[in-house]
């Protein structure tokens, strides 16, 4: 007997013995005479209902565990029956699993991360079509040659053995092919998204480089100016994630950032100081109102270059979860623009920033 059957013979003995206990409660209840009639016949129910249906779903789950035992032994007998005639159909199919698991766990990866990075909704949105088309056409080419594979084992324990052997191991090779031939175009759909994701890098790292080193190219400062419009404001957990993966990167990056946070506020924290001298001091208007106006570009100057900046670090962390390679030359080339272009951002926010603060005495003094 094996286990399956040991544990079903005690659900059944279990539920015999709760049944027998229930009845004798009711009968002993019913002897005792301490509840009318109208009153057992409903606590009866309370009882037995409830009981009913908690053995009815134990019975099914029991039986569909034992389904399930059942079919993994007929799925670990048909692949010992396929590694018996033909080992290498055994191993494609074994890689044939594993690629639609892996699959359907990067389609799932990337549903998530439309919505946690709307900055690069279209790229995300085209890598999961195209890999759920990959999912898809994988999937069609398993069932389709599983069918065959569980008529040749059915043949073969119902049939001539001798004969459904021969036929089959010709059939194997063949069947083989196809799986070879669906985990190429499994690899196309998974790769072809690359050179987009590519296209993406460079177009984020021409915008931020732009900060440095005004394009001669008309066409250039177009895109860079139509992709400056489209760009969100990260929200700040994902600011968190993007500090942090940029500190993998360089630990001196991330200082630069958290200083241009840092000098963004007291921009703004300056211009509402100096609005409330201007309330109270309205013989200085034309000089107070040159120092807020200062401020005022300081900060918004600031924080577009740094929302810039999120956009270009956002973009490989996108193309890196999404699978292109570290090693990649847009990656590199994306690095060495970091480099260059955060400390030159900040350098210029904080020169500004000096200006600004020796104005002071220039600006009241000329009044």
């Amino acid at each position: 007997m094996t286990f399956a059957n040991v544990i079903f013979v005690i659900f059944i003995l279990f539920s015999i013995v709760v049944f027998v206990v229930l009845v004798l409660l009711m009968r002993q209840i019913k002897k005792q005479g301490r509840l009318p009639q109208d009153k057992m016949t409903t606590l009866a129910a309370l009882l037995f209902i409830p009981a009913i249906i908690i053995f009815a779903l134990c019975f099914k789950s029991i039986s569909n565990w034992r389904a399930d035992i059942r079919a993994e032994q007929n799925r670990v007998e048909v692949e010992t029956f396929i590694a018996s005639v033909y080992q290498p159909l055994a191993d494609s199919r074994v890689e044939l699993r594993h690629n639609l698991l892996e699959m359907q766990t990067l389609i799932e990866k990337v549903e998530s991360m439309e919505v946690a990075h709307p900055n690069h909704f279209d790229l995300i949105r085209m890598v999961r079509q195209q890999w759920s088309l990959g999912h898809a056409s994988l999937y069609k080419a398993y069932t389709e040659t599983d069918k065959e594979v569980r008529r040749a084992w059915i043949a073969h324990n119902t049939m001539d053995r001798q004969d459904v052997l021969l036929k089959f191991s010709k059939q194997a090779v063949k069947i083989e092919a196809q799986i070879k031939k669906a985990q190429a175009d499994y690899q196309t759909h998974l790769y072809s998204v690359q050179g987009e994701m590519v296209k993406m890098l460079d177009r984020a790292r021409k915008l931020l480089d732009a900060n440095r080193i005004t394009p001669k190219s008309k066409k250039q400062i177009a895109i860079n100016q139509a992709l400056r419009e489209k760009i969100r404001p990260v929200n700040p957990v994902t600011a968190n994630q993007l500090l942090n993966f940029i500190g993998t990167l360089d630990a001196r990056l991330q200082d630069d950032v958290n200083t241009l946070h840092e000098l963004i506020r007291v921009a703004g924290q300056q211009t509402a100081v100096i609005r409330d001298h201007l309330y109270k001091n309205r013989d200085l208007e034309l000089p107070l109102t040159k120092i807020i106006s200062d401020w005022q570009n300081l900060e918004s100057q600031s924080n577009e270059s740094l929302q810039q900046i999120y956009y270009a670090i956002e973009a490989e962390y996108v193309v890196r979860l999404l699978g292109l390679s570290a090693s990649s030359p847009a990656i590199n080339a994306m690095h060495k623009t970091l480099l260059k272009t955060i400390p030159a951002i900040l350098g210029a926010g904080l020169k500004q920033k000096k200006k600004i603060d020796q104005s002071y005495s220039v600006n009241l003094g000329s009044n």
